[in-house]
């Protein structure tokens, strides 16, 4: 089975650099296209220099992440499956052999990886994506030991840092909506294999280290946008609010605790107005059926998890990488 892996960049030179030294050190070979969002910090000549087996897709300014990964995308050629990594990764070697195992079965469209916090080996990033009712999406095992993967369901679908997908159904569904500029972008193509009858599976096996946000900042003003940005136009876009006034309940129990934080302890408009711009743009790009049977975590759950977020963080005891944080390099997307 033809692998290519498609990295996204900006600006993460020394990160980008590690990243590709795990997957030239793979059990299997794959093809790797670096899709560079118009870096400064000299990243095209360290590819030149290192790194000249890759493909090198130079974009003129920041594409965002699935604007980028689709022009990765469409450099690549003969590959049956596409896998994506994060620039802030460092990829076990056998992590794509262990994402290409799930597509021996016809029915698996996507292939969730392992994302291991970096400064946490023991503990989970990501193991992929799940949904509540109101389709608002949760990295699944999030900061539990990996032992939890061993009784852990299959995901909806994969976190973009550690996907895999068949490249013909990516293709066939139009690759991610260029819409987004980052974040959400991964459950929306979730959805949308979903809705054409994919499924996904997990490979537990193919495990990354994770610098989650080390170029964005996991909990940055921008980060902050682009969340309310995203969650709002997947609400539009599948018109989730139509499927009843409890649903509509549940959305604003959910969200509306957040954006009053921003707003009244953050001091910040920002995400209120992407959040308007969200539900614009979605109900503009609709309607899609709301696939609430996706659904894996109850309201009930969702509500205390997002408890359990804020608790951690008044007591500061959330991961390091989940702090408030401005980018320290640049957003990849």
């Amino acid at each position: 089975m033809r692998a290519v892996v498609i990295i996204p960049t900006l600006n993460a030179r020394s990160l980008l650099a590690e990243a590709l030294e795990s997957i030239e050190s793979q059990t299997v070979p794959a093809s790797v296209v670096v899709v560079d969002n118009a870096s400064t910090d000299d990243t095209a000549e360290m590819l030149a220099k290192r790194f000249p087996q890759v493909t090198v897709v130079g974009n003129s300014r920041n594409l965002g992440f699935g604007r980028a990964v689709n022009r990765g995308v469409q450099a690549a050629t003969e590959v049956d499956v596409i896998v994506l990594v994060n620039n802030d990764t460092v990829c076990a070697p056998d992590f794509v052999e262990r994402m290409l195992e799930p597509f021996a079965d016809p029915n698996v469209g996507m292939v969730a990886g392992v994302l291991l916090q970096g400064a946490a080996p023991g503990l989970v990033d990501s193991a992929g994506i799940e949904l509540d009712t109101t389709l608002r999406s949760w990295d699944m095992l999030w900061n539990q030991p990996i032992d939890a993967l061993a009784w852990a369901g299959q995901p909806v679908g994969p976190c973009g840092g550690a996907a895999a997908y068949r490249a013909a159904a990516f293709a066939e569904l139009g690759g991610f909506d260029e819409r987004f500029f980052a974040y959400w972008e991964d459950v929306d193509l979730a959805l949308r294999f979903g809705l054409a009858g994919w499924g996904c599976a997990r490979a537990s096996g193919a495990r990354a280290l994770h610098r989650h946000g080390a170029t964005l900042g996991a909990a940055s003003p921008v980060q902050r946008r682009l969340e309310a940005y995203g969650r709002a136009y997947v609400l539009a876009k599948y018109r989730v609010g139509g499927s009843g006034f409890l649903t509509r309940l549940k959305i604003a129990a959910l969200d509306w605790p957040v954006l009053a934080v921003h707003l009244l302890v953050r001091r910040e408009i920002g995400p209120l107005r992407a959040r308007a711009a969200g539900r614009r743009r979605g109900r503009a790009a609709g309607p899609l059926r709301a696939p609430l049977e996706l659904a894996t975590v109850g309201f009930l759950e969702a509500l205390g998890r997002q408890a359990a977020l804020l608790r951690l963080r008044a007591q500061g005891t959330l991961p390091e990488h989940f702090r408030d944080t401005e980018p320290t390099t640049g957003s990849s997307g």
